[in-house]
């Protein structure tokens, strides 16, 4: 079963075709969906019949999985690894989307309108993904309700999010959205420790850049300030620590530019 792009290679991209060891499993991967929020609300003989009808891989780091306008052959959801989802501007220039971990769905709008991928995805480490047909999943939610209705609530927050990145480009500044970053993944990946919130950082400067639209400099730049101010406080490696979370977020909203310098 072929389920990924043979679009062109670029220096350092592994370019996945339907040659890969292909694995069912489709137990794994029914306790995967279940932990899906898309598919979450889904009956247990609807989460069953894609289980069984799915495809679990394994895709090294830099594989690129499509590109923007390629036709959808289908969903992906991540087991483990990162998928790095982007557009990139005829110039070269790439704007990181979003960012999805385990338990994350990957290009479900196509699914829901018969378009094409409206953005190009890769992997930014060695990932694990499971693999939905697009003809499956069609038929599913085209008989049950209650399906299209989960799709339809996803896309919604989807918009929302994309809503939120476009605010964050126009209207803040480096220090600011680095901030706002910081203080969401705090929330999602933190450890909480007397002293505050610890993290550590999946992402290097480089990447950091590039999801927040900047140079890597202005990265470093962001994080002496926040630095500086307290916010954060760097330890060993890519660990951090955040003393106030709530004070963090509120210097990366629009309406209360921090003084940074």
């Amino acid at each position: 079963m072929e389920a990924v792009c043979a679009a062109g290679a670029a220096a350092g991209v592994t370019v996945v075709t339907g040659t890969l060891q292909e694995e069912s499993h489709a137990v794994d991967v029914k306790e995967l969906l279940k932990a899906v929020p898309l598919f979450a609300n889904f009956s247990d003989d609807a989460r069953t019949r894609l289980a069984a009808r799915s495809v679990m891989r394994n895709y090294p780091k830099g594989s690129l999985l499509f590109t923007t306008g390629e036709p959808c052959r289908g969903l992906y959801v991540v087991e483990s690894g990162r998928v790095r989802i982007f557009r990139t501007s005829p110039t070269g220039r790439e704007q990181v989307l979003h960012t999805e971990g385990p338990g994350r769905p990957i290009a479900e709008l196509p699914l829901l309108d018969g378009g094409a991928y409206p953005a190009s995805a890769m992997t930014e480490v060695d990932s694990r993904l499971a693999f939905i047909p697009r003809a499956e999943f069609e038929a599913l939610y085209r008989a049950n309700p209650d399906v299209a209705e989960a799709v339809i609530r996803e896309l919604g927050k989807r918009l929302r999010h994309l809503v939120h990145v476009t605010e964050t480009l126009a209207f803040r500044d480096v220090a600011a959205r680095l901030a706002s970053f910081l203080a969401e993944y705090a929330e999602q990946h933190g450890e909480p420790t007397p002293e505050g919130t610890e993290i550590v950082l999946d992402r290097t400067r480089e990447e950091l850049s590039q999801e927040l639209g900047t140079a890597r400099e202005s990265v470093s730049r962001a994080l002496k300030q926040l630095a500086g101010k307290g916010v954060i406080e760097p330890l060993a490696g890519r660990r951090m620590r955040i003393p106030d979370v709530a004070r963090l977020r509120t210097l990366g909203r629009p309406g209360e530019r921090a003084r940074y310098e």
